[in-house]
């Protein structure tokens, strides 16, 4: 319940703070329903680039204990 009250709200901030004047990076929507969209769409694509490979237990120094150090 809370995840998805800071998704919408973190959406909404996102709606709110877009720039007045036309900007050649990213345009500004103007319609809810189609900005929700686009944001899913940028949501979906930042999480696709991110680096999925989370370290394993030897990296972080957990096989440090069963050396017996």
């Amino acid at each position: 319940m809370i995840y998805s009250i800071k998704k919408i709200s973190r959406a909404t901030w996102q709606y709110l703070n877009q720039s007045l004047t036309p900007d050649i990076e990213q345009e500004s929507v103007w319609k809810p329903t189609r900005f929700w969209y686009l944001y899913k769409i940028r949501l979906l694509e930042t999480c696709w680039l991110q680096d999925a490979v989370l370290p394993s237990h030897e990296i972080r120094g957990q096989d440090e204990y069963r050396k017996g150090n």
